[in-house]
């Protein structure tokens, strides 16, 4: 995993071959599949990794604060506050280039970002529900997935327009974007009669 980042973070590789990997990594061919799938599975799971950074601040958050009671506005909080508090711009930025500099148009390209969502979902409400152990699976899932995902449709409108740069426009028209997630998420859809 920290020959693919190098190989991502130096920028002289954009899509990095199996080879090139295990040559940054001084392994063989082999022992890449012997832990991943497929370069994409690396790539995925590099990725993933990068957006573990939500996870982390959701429990440095959770640290300093009484578990939750379960309810749904408390853990819709809970997730805000880590979704506010990490530099996504910045692993955005590296996912993009991870993907080398992907537009949606790409099927490999759009199912890894997907996936690098997915995962990142899952583990968060993994450890909701563990921080709210009276809390309903289902409506920790559905809230996770509802942020989480909608992050990733946000991040394709921030990636098309700032082609993931990280200078002081992108980020706060990042800023503007989550908070129009955060509140269309928390107000729902209520019906219009």
């Amino acid at each position: 995993m920290d020959a693919a980042a190098a190989l991502v973070t130096e920028g002289n590789v954009t899509r990095f071959s199996v080879d090139e990997l295990a040559d940054r990594a001084d392994v063989a061919r082999r022992t890449i599949f012997n832990h991943f799938a497929s370069i994409d599975d690396v790539v995925t799971t590099m990725c993933a990794e990068r957006l573990e950074f939500v996870i982390d601040a959701f429990r440095q958050s959770a640290e300093q604060n009484a578990p939750g009671d379960g309810g749904r506005s408390a853990m819709f909080d809970d997730v805000a506050h880590a979704l506010r508090s990490t530099d996504v711009p910045t692993v955005l930025s590296f996912v993009y280039r991870a993907l080398g500099g992907f537009d949606m148009g790409d099927p490999r390209a759009l199912q890894i970002f997907q996936a690098t969502f997915s995962r990142t979902s899952d583990e968060l409400s993994r450890v909701l529900v563990q921080r709210n152990p009276a809390t309903d699976d289902l409506e920790t899932e559905l809230l996770v997935s509802s942020l989480i995902h909608g992050t990733g449709v946000i991040a394709n409108r921030w990636i098309a327009a700032t082609g993931a740069t990280t200078d002081d426009d992108a980020r706060a028209l990042w800023d503007s974007l989550l908070e129009r997630l955060l509140a269309s998420v928390r107000a729902g859809y209520p019906s219009q009669h």
